[in-house]
Protein backbone atom coordinates (compact mmCIF):
# COMPACT_ATOMS: atom_id res chain seq x y z
CA UNK A 1 0.00 0.00 0.00
CA UNK A 2 3.15 2.38 1.01
CA UNK A 3 4.62 1.77 -2.59
CA UNK A 4 1.18 2.48 -4.39
CA UNK A 5 0.49 5.86 -2.28
CA UNK A 6 3.98 7.18 -3.34
CA UNK A 7 3.36 6.06 -7.24
CA UNK A 8 0.00 7.94 -6.65
CA UNK A 9 1.72 11.26 -5.27
CA UNK A 10 4.00 11.04 -7.84
CA UNK A 11 1.70 10.76 -10.27
CA UNK A 12 -0.80 13.06 -9.09
CA UNK A 13 2.37 15.77 -8.58
CA UNK A 14 3.25 15.28 -12.26
CA UNK A 15 -0.04 15.66 -13.64
CA UNK A 16 -0.90 19.16 -11.29
CA UNK A 17 2.25 20.23 -12.95
CA UNK A 18 1.30 19.79 -16.26
CA UNK A 19 -1.83 21.53 -15.01
CA UNK A 20 -0.69 24.84 -14.31
CA UNK A 21 2.22 24.36 -17.64
CA UNK A 22 -0.05 22.85 -20.12
CA UNK A 23 -3.11 22.60 -19.02
CA UNK A 24 -4.04 18.92 -18.83
CA UNK A 25 -1.87 15.63 -19.08
CA UNK A 26 -1.95 12.08 -20.08
CA UNK A 27 -2.03 10.26 -16.98
CA UNK A 28 -1.38 6.83 -17.90
CA UNK A 29 2.34 5.78 -18.52
CA UNK A 30 1.31 2.03 -19.08
CA UNK A 31 -0.55 1.28 -22.49
CA UNK A 32 -2.66 -1.53 -20.75
CA UNK A 33 -4.32 1.52 -18.28
CA UNK A 34 -7.72 1.62 -18.77
CA UNK A 35 -10.03 4.63 -16.75
CA UNK A 36 -13.45 4.02 -16.44
CA UNK A 37 -14.99 7.13 -15.63
CA UNK A 38 -18.67 7.43 -14.17
CA UNK A 39 -21.09 10.49 -13.43
CA UNK A 40 -23.22 10.84 -10.74
CA UNK A 41 -26.06 10.09 -13.03
CA UNK A 42 -24.88 6.46 -13.72
CA UNK A 43 -23.04 7.36 -17.16
CA UNK A 44 -19.73 5.33 -17.58
CA UNK A 45 -17.33 6.13 -20.09
CA UNK A 46 -14.13 4.15 -20.99
CA UNK A 47 -10.78 5.70 -21.71
CA UNK A 48 -7.13 5.45 -22.46
CA UNK A 49 -6.09 8.90 -21.09
CA UNK A 50 -7.46 11.76 -19.69
CA UNK A 51 -6.58 15.58 -19.37
CA UNK A 52 -7.73 18.19 -16.37
CA UNK A 53 -7.94 21.84 -16.31
CA UNK A 54 -7.91 23.24 -13.41
CA UNK A 55 -7.18 26.74 -14.54
CA UNK A 56 -10.94 27.37 -14.90
CA UNK A 57 -13.58 28.86 -12.72
CA UNK A 58 -15.13 25.37 -13.37
CA UNK A 59 -12.76 22.44 -12.82
CA UNK A 60 -12.97 19.97 -15.56
CA UNK A 61 -11.55 16.85 -17.66
CA UNK A 62 -11.62 16.09 -21.40
CA UNK A 63 -11.16 12.70 -22.37
CA UNK A 64 -11.39 10.82 -25.84
CA UNK A 65 -13.53 7.38 -25.27
CA UNK A 66 -12.29 3.93 -26.52
CA UNK A 67 -15.15 4.65 -29.02
CA UNK A 68 -13.35 7.74 -30.20
CA UNK A 69 -15.65 10.19 -29.21
CA UNK A 70 -14.56 13.28 -27.81
CA UNK A 71 -15.82 14.73 -24.12
CA UNK A 72 -15.86 17.31 -21.65
CA UNK A 73 -17.06 16.55 -17.55
CA UNK A 74 -17.26 18.85 -15.13
CA UNK A 75 -15.44 17.45 -12.26
CA UNK A 76 -18.44 18.16 -10.51
CA UNK A 77 -20.56 15.82 -12.37
CA UNK A 78 -17.78 12.47 -11.70
CA UNK A 79 -18.72 10.30 -9.18
CA UNK A 80 -15.61 8.61 -9.61
CA UNK A 81 -12.69 7.40 -12.05
CA UNK A 82 -11.53 3.81 -11.64
CA UNK A 83 -8.10 2.99 -13.40
CA UNK A 84 -7.31 -0.48 -14.04
CA UNK A 85 -4.18 -2.07 -15.36
CA UNK A 86 -1.99 -5.20 -15.46
CA UNK A 87 0.49 -3.57 -12.51
CA UNK A 88 -1.09 -3.27 -8.72
CA UNK A 89 -0.06 0.18 -8.76
CA UNK A 90 -2.11 1.19 -12.20
CA UNK A 91 -5.48 0.03 -10.27
CA UNK A 92 -7.07 2.97 -8.22
CA UNK A 93 -10.18 4.94 -7.89
CA UNK A 94 -10.33 8.85 -7.58
CA UNK A 95 -13.88 10.12 -5.95
CA UNK A 96 -15.09 13.90 -6.12
CA UNK A 97 -14.64 14.54 -2.14
CA UNK A 98 -16.27 17.16 -0.71
CA UNK A 99 -13.68 18.29 2.25
CA UNK A 100 -15.62 21.95 3.00
CA UNK A 101 -18.70 23.61 2.38
CA UNK A 102 -17.28 25.08 -0.52
CA UNK A 103 -14.51 23.30 -1.74
CA UNK A 104 -14.48 19.97 -3.11
CA UNK A 105 -11.76 17.65 -5.05
CA UNK A 106 -10.81 14.19 -6.84
CA UNK A 107 -9.08 12.08 -4.31
CA UNK A 108 -7.91 8.89 -4.33
CA UNK A 109 -9.51 6.09 -2.38
CA UNK A 110 -7.27 4.53 0.06
CA UNK A 111 -9.67 2.46 2.37
CA UNK A 112 -13.41 1.72 1.88
CA UNK A 113 -15.65 1.02 4.79
CA UNK A 114 -17.55 2.46 7.51
CA UNK A 115 -15.06 5.09 7.36
CA UNK A 116 -12.93 5.68 4.27
CA UNK A 117 -10.06 7.02 3.89
CA UNK A 118 -8.61 9.22 0.77
CA UNK A 119 -5.60 10.75 -0.14
CA UNK A 120 -5.34 14.24 -1.97
CA UNK A 121 -2.38 15.16 -3.61
CA UNK A 122 -1.76 18.58 -4.69
CA UNK A 123 1.30 20.18 -6.46
CA UNK A 124 2.16 24.20 -7.11
CA UNK A 125 4.38 25.19 -9.36
CA UNK A 126 6.78 28.43 -9.29
CA UNK A 127 8.39 29.28 -12.29
CA UNK A 128 11.16 32.33 -12.02
CA UNK A 129 11.31 33.54 -15.69
CA UNK A 130 13.29 36.86 -14.81
CA UNK A 131 16.06 34.82 -14.12
CA UNK A 132 19.24 34.73 -16.10
CA UNK A 133 18.44 30.39 -16.09
CA UNK A 134 15.29 29.29 -16.39
CA UNK A 135 14.86 28.01 -12.69
CA UNK A 136 11.61 26.53 -11.19
CA UNK A 137 10.29 25.24 -8.03
CA UNK A 138 7.82 22.70 -7.09
CA UNK A 139 5.66 21.92 -4.00
CA UNK A 140 3.43 18.75 -3.09
CA UNK A 141 1.08 18.67 -0.22
CA UNK A 142 -0.12 15.33 0.18
CA UNK A 143 -3.33 15.24 2.60
CA UNK A 144 -5.43 12.62 4.34
CA UNK A 145 -9.32 13.28 4.83
CA UNK A 146 -11.34 10.59 6.30
CA UNK A 147 -15.40 10.25 6.21
CA UNK A 148 -17.81 8.24 7.36
CA UNK A 149 -21.01 6.45 5.83
CA UNK A 150 -23.69 8.93 5.91
CA UNK A 151 -21.76 12.51 6.03
CA UNK A 152 -21.15 15.19 3.16
CA UNK A 153 -18.01 16.72 4.19
CA UNK A 154 -14.79 14.75 4.59
CA UNK A 155 -12.36 15.58 7.54
CA UNK A 156 -8.72 17.05 7.42
CA UNK A 157 -6.92 14.15 9.26
CA UNK A 158 -3.12 14.64 8.33
CA UNK A 159 -0.50 15.90 6.05
CA UNK A 160 2.08 18.67 5.01
CA UNK A 161 0.12 21.26 6.65
CA UNK A 162 0.09 21.36 10.21
CA UNK A 163 -2.25 24.23 10.46
CA UNK A 164 -5.06 22.48 10.65
CA UNK A 165 -4.58 21.04 14.45
CA UNK A 166 -3.16 18.06 15.97
CA UNK A 167 -3.51 14.51 14.87
CA UNK A 168 -3.97 13.15 17.80
CA UNK A 169 -6.87 15.82 19.29
CA UNK A 170 -8.51 15.58 15.41
CA UNK A 171 -8.51 11.88 15.81
CA UNK A 172 -10.06 11.59 19.19
CA UNK A 173 -12.81 13.60 18.01
CA UNK A 174 -13.68 11.99 15.04
CA UNK A 175 -13.38 8.71 16.14
CA UNK A 176 -15.15 9.19 19.34
CA UNK A 177 -17.69 6.77 18.97
CA UNK A 178 -15.65 4.12 19.57
CA UNK A 179 -14.41 3.46 22.90
CA UNK A 180 -11.15 1.43 22.59
CA UNK A 181 -9.77 3.18 19.74
CA UNK A 182 -9.96 6.28 21.78
CA UNK A 183 -8.00 4.65 24.57
CA UNK A 184 -5.35 3.21 22.08
CA UNK A 185 -5.00 6.91 20.43
CA UNK A 186 -4.31 8.43 23.86
CA UNK A 187 -2.09 5.75 25.20
CA UNK A 188 -0.32 7.06 21.65
CA UNK A 189 0.03 2.98 20.69
CA UNK A 190 -1.89 4.94 17.55
CA UNK A 191 0.18 7.79 16.17
CA UNK A 192 0.12 9.83 12.44
CA UNK A 193 2.06 7.05 11.08
CA UNK A 194 -0.59 4.41 11.80
CA UNK A 195 -3.95 6.20 10.23
CA UNK A 196 -4.49 3.17 8.19
CA UNK A 197 -4.33 0.98 11.03
CA UNK A 198 -6.44 3.14 12.44
CA UNK A 199 -9.56 3.20 9.60
CA UNK A 200 -9.28 -0.35 9.21
CA UNK A 201 -9.55 -0.88 13.16
CA UNK A 202 -12.75 1.43 13.42
CA UNK A 203 -13.81 -0.52 10.18
CA UNK A 204 -13.53 -3.91 11.65
CA UNK A 205 -14.04 -3.70 15.01
CA UNK A 206 -16.18 -0.95 16.22
CA UNK A 207 -20.12 -0.67 15.75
Amino acid sequence: MKNLLFFLAITLSLQSYAQISVGGINLSNNKSQLYTITTKKGKTYKTKKYGMKTALKFKEIKFKTIDGDKKTLALSQIDKIVSTGKKDRHNFTEKYIKYSKTKSDLMTEVISGKVSLYQRSQTTYNGNSGSTFNTSTTNTNVNYYVIKEGQNIAKYMKGNNIAYGKFKTNAIKFFSDCESLVTKLKKNKYKRKHLEEIVTYYNEECN
